[in-house]
């Protein structure tokens, strides 16, 4: 793989990541980002967004029906997600993931799992 020049945008793009406290979709990192950098393109966000994701600095949470949502790879692993059935946001929960209770089922290796819950988050409740 050819390397990856350190740009600004891509900086930018990370810090982004970094200060938010949810998985975002590629147009809420777009708009964040304007922030700091006015003339960045919703096309520089989603090149830059693919080649972090290939060198495993931010993941992506694709869920069906959803936008496909980044957030920082943190070194204590993958979290739990919540799926708010009002507002459709994507929150990392700050829990463990479980651990994978069977590494093999019926013949099948098991090597990782997703946990997703479903609810209401505190900004449509009201908290």
């Amino acid at each position: 793989m050819a390397m990856i020049r350190k740009t600004r945008q891509r900086e930018v793009l990370k810090q982004v990541l970094e200060e938010a406290n949810r998985p975002l979709t590629p147009n809420e990192i777009h708009e964040l980002a304007q922030q700091s950098y006015p003339a960045i393109g919703l096309r520089t966000v989603y090149r830059h967004l693919n080649e972090l994701s290939d060198t495993m600095e931010i993941a992506g949470i694709d869920y069906p029906g959803l936008p496909v949502h980044y957030e920082k790879v943190d070194q204590k692993g993958s979290r739990p997600h919540l799926i708010c059935r009002e507002c459709r946001r994507v929150l990392a929960l700050p829990i463990p993931e479980p651990e994978v209770p069977y590494p093999e089922v019926d013949g099948h290796e098991i090597n990782g799992h997703e946990v997703l819950y479903y609810g209401v988050c505190k900004n449509c409740r009201g908290q």
